[in-house]
Protein backbone atom coordinates (compact mmCIF):
# COMPACT_ATOMS: atom_id res chain seq x y z
CA UNK A 1 0.00 0.00 0.00
CA UNK A 2 1.70 3.45 -0.81
CA UNK A 3 1.03 6.47 1.12
CA UNK A 4 -0.99 8.34 -0.71
CA UNK A 5 -3.93 6.18 -0.67
CA UNK A 6 -4.06 6.99 2.64
CA UNK A 7 -6.41 9.88 3.42
CA UNK A 8 -5.79 10.45 6.48
CA UNK A 9 -2.15 9.71 7.14
CA UNK A 10 -0.04 11.83 9.58
CA UNK A 11 4.18 11.46 7.91
CA UNK A 12 5.37 13.14 11.37
CA UNK A 13 5.02 14.26 15.31
CA UNK A 14 7.65 16.80 16.04
CA UNK A 15 8.16 17.30 19.88
CA UNK A 16 10.88 19.76 20.74
CA UNK A 17 12.08 19.76 24.37
CA UNK A 18 14.13 23.08 25.92
CA UNK A 19 14.25 24.11 29.64
CA UNK A 20 14.09 27.76 31.03
CA UNK A 21 15.60 28.66 34.27
CA UNK A 22 17.88 31.70 34.88
CA UNK A 23 19.12 30.95 38.32
CA UNK A 24 22.93 29.34 38.60
CA UNK A 25 23.90 25.87 38.85
CA UNK A 26 22.47 23.79 41.64
CA UNK A 27 20.08 26.58 43.56
CA UNK A 28 17.29 25.76 40.68
CA UNK A 29 19.04 23.50 37.72
CA UNK A 30 17.70 21.57 34.91
CA UNK A 31 19.70 20.01 32.31
CA UNK A 32 20.31 16.47 30.23
CA UNK A 33 20.16 13.79 32.07
CA UNK A 34 21.49 11.31 29.72
CA UNK A 35 21.27 10.08 25.51
CA UNK A 36 17.78 9.81 25.13
CA UNK A 37 15.85 6.73 23.20
CA UNK A 38 13.44 6.22 20.48
CA UNK A 39 12.03 2.43 19.96
CA UNK A 40 9.24 1.59 17.38
CA UNK A 41 10.01 4.29 15.10
CA UNK A 42 9.81 3.92 10.97
CA UNK A 43 12.20 7.09 10.15
CA UNK A 44 11.83 8.53 13.18
CA UNK A 45 15.15 10.07 15.56
CA UNK A 46 15.55 11.91 18.81
CA UNK A 47 18.43 14.62 19.20
CA UNK A 48 19.99 15.66 22.64
CA UNK A 49 22.91 15.43 24.54
CA UNK A 50 24.37 12.57 26.65
CA UNK A 51 26.55 14.77 29.11
CA UNK A 52 24.45 15.53 32.04
CA UNK A 53 26.08 18.91 32.13
CA UNK A 54 24.87 20.22 28.92
CA UNK A 55 21.42 22.13 28.86
CA UNK A 56 17.76 20.26 27.95
CA UNK A 57 17.28 20.37 24.16
CA UNK A 58 15.61 17.83 22.72
CA UNK A 59 13.63 16.75 19.26
CA UNK A 60 11.37 14.43 18.85
CA UNK A 61 10.36 13.07 15.65
CA UNK A 62 7.92 10.24 16.17
CA UNK A 63 8.46 9.51 12.22
CA UNK A 64 5.75 7.44 10.43
CA UNK A 65 2.91 7.30 12.13
CA UNK A 66 -0.35 6.03 10.19
CA UNK A 67 -0.84 2.36 9.83
CA UNK A 68 2.36 2.06 7.34
CA UNK A 69 3.70 1.90 10.42
CA UNK A 70 2.85 -1.62 11.93
CA UNK A 71 4.51 -1.14 15.37
CA UNK A 72 2.38 -1.05 18.19
CA UNK A 73 3.55 2.22 19.79
CA UNK A 74 6.26 4.36 18.71
CA UNK A 75 8.48 5.13 22.51
CA UNK A 76 10.96 8.15 23.43
CA UNK A 77 13.05 7.92 26.96
CA UNK A 78 14.47 11.36 27.48
CA UNK A 79 16.30 11.66 30.49
CA UNK A 80 16.17 14.87 32.61
CA UNK A 81 19.01 15.59 35.33
CA UNK A 82 17.80 18.03 38.28
CA UNK A 83 20.14 20.24 40.77
CA UNK A 84 18.67 22.40 43.82
CA UNK A 85 19.89 23.53 47.15
CA UNK A 86 16.67 23.57 48.40
CA UNK A 87 13.67 21.83 47.76
CA UNK A 88 12.04 22.30 44.03
CA UNK A 89 9.10 21.74 41.71
CA UNK A 90 9.11 20.94 37.66
CA UNK A 91 6.58 22.45 35.72
CA UNK A 92 5.85 21.98 32.04
CA UNK A 93 3.98 24.17 29.80
CA UNK A 94 3.46 23.33 26.26
CA UNK A 95 2.39 25.60 22.50
CA UNK A 96 1.36 24.17 19.59
CA UNK A 97 -0.97 20.53 18.56
CA UNK A 98 -4.10 23.24 18.39
CA UNK A 99 -6.21 21.41 15.09
CA UNK A 100 -9.50 22.30 15.02
CA UNK A 101 -9.73 19.11 13.35
CA UNK A 102 -10.83 16.60 16.47
CA UNK A 103 -9.68 14.01 13.62
CA UNK A 104 -6.22 15.49 13.28
CA UNK A 105 -3.42 14.87 15.90
CA UNK A 106 -4.29 16.34 19.68
CA UNK A 107 -2.30 16.63 22.31
CA UNK A 108 -4.69 13.71 23.88
CA UNK A 109 -2.74 11.73 21.46
CA UNK A 110 0.85 11.88 22.97
CA UNK A 111 1.34 9.70 26.14
CA UNK A 112 3.37 11.48 28.25
CA UNK A 113 4.36 10.49 31.88
CA UNK A 114 7.39 10.37 34.17
CA UNK A 115 9.39 6.90 35.83
CA UNK A 116 12.31 6.13 37.41
CA UNK A 117 13.42 8.56 39.96
CA UNK A 118 17.33 8.21 40.91
CA UNK A 119 20.06 9.48 42.66
CA UNK A 120 22.35 11.44 39.93
CA UNK A 121 25.63 10.17 41.83
CA UNK A 122 27.35 10.71 45.47
CA UNK A 123 26.73 14.52 45.14
CA UNK A 124 23.27 14.22 45.11
CA UNK A 125 21.41 14.70 48.42
CA UNK A 126 19.71 11.25 49.36
CA UNK A 127 16.41 12.37 52.16
CA UNK A 128 15.25 9.59 54.15
CA UNK A 129 12.10 11.81 55.43
CA UNK A 130 10.53 12.33 52.32
CA UNK A 131 10.25 11.14 49.02
CA UNK A 132 10.02 12.87 45.64
CA UNK A 133 6.90 12.69 44.41
CA UNK A 134 5.47 12.42 41.09
CA UNK A 135 2.10 14.52 40.58
CA UNK A 136 -1.06 12.76 39.48
CA UNK A 137 -1.82 11.62 36.94
CA UNK A 138 1.57 11.65 35.39
CA UNK A 139 3.20 8.41 37.74
CA UNK A 140 3.48 5.41 35.18
CA UNK A 141 4.61 4.62 31.79
CA UNK A 142 2.48 5.49 29.06
CA UNK A 143 3.67 2.58 26.74
CA UNK A 144 2.00 0.37 29.19
CA UNK A 145 -1.45 1.83 29.62
CA UNK A 146 -1.89 2.54 26.11
CA UNK A 147 -6.08 1.57 25.67
CA UNK A 148 -8.34 2.11 22.51
CA UNK A 149 -11.81 3.50 23.10
CA UNK A 150 -14.82 2.66 21.04
CA UNK A 151 -14.09 5.15 18.46
CA UNK A 152 -10.79 3.55 17.60
CA UNK A 153 -8.52 6.76 19.23
CA UNK A 154 -5.74 5.76 21.44
CA UNK A 155 -5.49 7.06 24.85
CA UNK A 156 -3.35 6.86 27.87
CA UNK A 157 -3.40 7.53 31.43
CA UNK A 158 -1.32 10.60 30.87
CA UNK A 159 -0.69 12.49 27.93
CA UNK A 160 0.13 16.03 26.54
CA UNK A 161 -3.48 16.48 26.92
CA UNK A 162 -3.12 16.65 30.93
CA UNK A 163 -0.69 19.58 30.75
CA UNK A 164 -3.24 22.69 31.28
CA UNK A 165 -0.65 26.35 31.23
CA UNK A 166 2.30 25.54 33.50
CA UNK A 167 1.67 22.43 35.07
CA UNK A 168 3.69 20.93 38.46
CA UNK A 169 4.82 17.43 37.57
CA UNK A 170 7.22 16.42 39.89
CA UNK A 171 8.03 18.17 43.38
CA UNK A 172 10.37 17.29 46.55
CA UNK A 173 12.90 18.15 48.86
CA UNK A 174 17.01 19.29 48.45
CA UNK A 175 18.32 17.33 45.43
CA UNK A 176 22.27 18.28 45.72
CA UNK A 177 24.87 18.21 48.98
CA UNK A 178 26.91 20.64 47.22
CA UNK A 179 26.41 24.70 46.50
CA UNK A 180 28.68 24.96 43.25
CA UNK A 181 27.87 27.25 40.40
CA UNK A 182 29.12 24.58 37.81
CA UNK A 183 27.17 21.54 37.10
CA UNK A 184 28.50 18.46 37.73
CA UNK A 185 28.18 14.68 36.89
CA UNK A 186 26.87 13.47 40.03
CA UNK A 187 25.95 16.36 41.80
CA UNK A 188 21.46 15.75 41.73
CA UNK A 189 18.62 13.58 40.16
CA UNK A 190 17.22 12.10 37.12
CA UNK A 191 13.83 11.01 35.71
CA UNK A 192 12.95 9.56 33.07
CA UNK A 193 10.31 11.88 30.52
CA UNK A 194 8.21 9.27 28.21
CA UNK A 195 6.63 10.23 25.32
CA UNK A 196 4.39 7.47 23.32
CA UNK A 197 2.41 8.01 19.95
CA UNK A 198 0.59 5.31 18.55
CA UNK A 199 0.23 4.65 15.04
CA UNK A 200 -3.12 5.26 13.53
CA UNK A 201 -5.25 7.11 11.49
CA UNK A 202 -5.04 11.09 11.14
CA UNK A 203 -6.26 14.03 9.36
CA UNK A 204 -4.10 16.16 8.29
CA UNK A 205 -2.97 19.29 10.93
CA UNK A 206 -0.19 20.94 12.63
CA UNK A 207 1.82 17.96 14.09
CA UNK A 208 4.50 20.02 15.98
CA UNK A 209 4.43 21.08 19.84
CA UNK A 210 7.34 22.72 22.34
CA UNK A 211 7.30 21.78 25.42
CA UNK A 212 9.27 23.76 28.07
CA UNK A 213 10.55 22.52 31.25
CA UNK A 214 11.19 24.69 34.49
CA UNK A 215 12.45 24.46 37.81
CA UNK A 216 11.45 27.08 41.01
CA UNK A 217 11.55 26.61 44.37
CA UNK A 218 8.64 24.32 45.83
CA UNK A 219 7.01 23.94 48.96
CA UNK A 220 9.44 23.46 52.00
CA UNK A 221 9.58 19.72 51.77
CA UNK A 222 12.12 18.72 55.09
CA UNK A 223 14.85 16.33 54.63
Amino acid sequence: MRLRELPFALLSALIFLAFAQTISAQALDISSGGQPTITGAIGGSVTGSADVRNDLVVTINFGEVSPLNTTSIVKVVVPVALRSNQPYQVAVSMSGLNNANAQAVQASDVGFGLQNIRVLGGAGKICTQSAHTIRSPFDNDPSLSATVGASGRVSYTSSLGSLSGSTVILSGPQLSKNNSAIRQQSDGYVFDAIFTLTPQFFAAGVSSATLIFTISAGPNVPC
